[in-house]
């Protein structure tokens, strides 16, 4: 098997790190030493390119799964040491990801040369959770500003690099999940205004505010919020039947 084959079918979940992430080429050990998943014929060269894929998929350095004796000092790096679990857990990922793409993921999709590799899911990413998921914990655990804050966050170092989802949707989520709970409509509330803020031709985000307004007796706010979903979108269903609620 190639190295461009083994690259091919890095693991969807993997937990990979770089070897020479920031680390000149010439450090990484001559006698490739350890090796458990890649082939024993493999050359420096191949190696080093693949960690080099998996650095940039994982947005890590080395010592996220290399072990570095000495904090700070990327010369102590021991490339050959099981210590750390994260590269336990990139072998078990990378052969799982050999296994699916040699045949089920082919055979699922209808095509021959289907594949999955670390930035499929990782997508810069060392933790590849969706957007909604991430706000929505932090929202539950810590409240809706918590949740807003880590929005802002996310969104100012990741926007455009395709590691989120950062349209009207993944905020309409949390929205949502959040107001099927009583408990939660003020963190509701407070995401759903951020979905408005960031999207405001977003008809629907103006809806689900109304919603959430009307359920916290808030007639007057409901009303405005669903006008403006109204200028928006004029025959929105669900903008209607509230509205006709509200004026009642």
């Amino acid at each position: 098997m190639t190295i461009g084959t083994l690259t091919r079918m890095v693991a969807a979940g993997a937990l990979a790190g770089s070897l020479l992430s920031g680390i000149p080429a010439a450090r990484a050990e001559d006698e490739l030493k350890n090796l458990k998943v890649f082939p024993q014929t493999i050359s420096k060269r191949e190696l080093v390119e693949t960690m080099k894929e998996w650095n940039q998929a994982l947005g890590v350095r080395c010592d996220f799964c290399h072990e570095q004796k000495v904090p700070g000092d990327s010369q102590s790096i021991d490339f050959a040491s099981d210590k750390l679990g994260h590269k336990a857990a990139a072998r078990r990922m990378f052969t799982m990801v050999q296994e699916l793409n040699a045949g089920p993921l082919p055979r699922a999709a209808g095509e021959e040369d289907a594949a999955v590799s670390c930035v499929t899911c990782h997508r810069g990413l060392k933790n590849p959770a969706t957007l909604d998921r991430v706000v929505l914990v932090v929202a539950r655990e810590q409240g809706g500003d918590a949740g807003v804050k880590k929005y802002r966050e996310l969104r100012d170092r990741y926007y455009g690099s395709g590691s989120y989802d950062f349209g009207p949707r993944s905020l309409q989520t949390v929205t949502e999940t959040l107001a099927a709970d009583p408990t939660g409509l003020d963190a509701a509330l407070a995401i759903g205004r951020l979905n408005v803020e960031m999207n405001p031709s977003f008809a629907d985000g103006h809806v689900v505010v109304a919603q959430i307004l009307e359920m916290k007796q808030d007639k007057a706010g409901a009303l405005a919020a669903v006008n403006e979903a109204l200028k928006l979108e004029p025959a929105h269903r669900q903008a209607l039947r509230l509205k006709q609620k509200l004026d009642q």
